[in-house]
């Protein structure tokens, strides 16, 4: 774990280092700008490589900060000197011993803690996978290397396939449930209805407790609804044409059912004159 932990996090270990190597660069020409007339500083400050080493040492180890920053502060002038090169290297120090470097810890610890966790999963998985390939070795009744839907439902009633479920905080209620899409694709080819154990493998280990979510399991769920929207979509589809023939069907048979329509043998037509007017007077009388 140590040394996988060393290897994820060498990215990081060497963009801090490069930090402090720039910082411990740009700081040097600083107090060499500073201190370069002083004969007193000559042999710590006298040149960049010895003001680099000085600031490397002193600064970001801290071998003897306490010496250097007194012989800063003792140098025999006004002071201004001295206490700009104080603030200097302080300001060194800050950045690269207390900052940088305590960053550096607090990110190889972090990326040891996540190495170790998927360390321990990974084991944990393989220990996982070994007790359930026994368990679908002992489901497969006819050894064919394949799990039907008629051996899956036996899982229920296995003691020791629920011992191992258990352990995986799986119910077996849940593997029939959650893995019934497998033998749908199945029945909708025409084969079959099996699946290899690598297959109930995966989807047994996705459904464990105490994973957690990833993208993948969501893009998982939309395409089951989708597959299950579109396989009750054609079912319905189905349903409604086969009414549709039934009803096409019982309409020919009723239309030849019926008596066809026959001729009338009546007279021709009456004409019927209209009545004729009647005088008003005569009606009246």
């Amino acid at each position: 774990t140590l040394i996988n932990g060393m290897r994820v996090a060498a990215r990081a270990v060497s963009s801090a280092l490069l930090l402090v190597i720039l910082l411990n660069y740009v700081f040097a020409i600083v107090l060499l700008m500073v201190l370069e007339d002083r004969e007193e500083m000559k042999e710590n400050f006298g040149t960049l490589g010895e003001c680099m080493y000085t600031l490397i040492m002193d600064g970001t180890f801290m071998d003897s900060t306490r010496d250097v920053l007194g012989s800063l502060r003792t140098m025999d002038n006004d002071g201004l000197q001295g206490w700009v090169s104080i603030s200097v290297f302080l300001i060194y120090v800050l950045l690269t011993n207390i900052t940088v470097m305590n960053m550096l810890i607090g990110i190889v610890c972090e990326v040891v803690s996540e190495v170790k966790r998927e360390d321990e999963e990974g084991v944990a998985i393989d220990f996982m996978k070994e007790h359930l390939r026994t368990m679908l070795t002992d489901l497969d009744q006819d050894k064919n290397e394949n799990i039907s839907k008629s051996e899956l439902q036996s899982v229920v009633e296995d003691e020791k396939a629920k011992v191992v479920l258990s352990e995986l905080q799986v119910k077996p209620e849940d593997v029939i449930d959650l893995t019934e899409y497998l033998f749908e694709q199945d029945e909708d080819a025409g084969r079959e209805q099996e699946v290899t154990r690598e297959e109930l493998l995966e989807v047994i280990l996705k459904i464990r407790g105490g994973r957690t979510i990833s993208n993948q399991d969501i893009i998982d769920v939309r395409c089951d609804i989708r597959r299950i929207v579109q396989r009750q979509t054609n079912m319905v589809l189905r349903e409604v044409s086969y009414l549709q023939r039934c009803l096409t069907e019982v309409v020919h048979r009723t239309g030849g059912m019926l008596p066809s329509p026959r001729p009338s043998h009546r007279g021709p037509a009456v004409t019927v004159a209209p009545p004729t007017e009647v005088p008003t007077a005569q009606a009246s009388t």
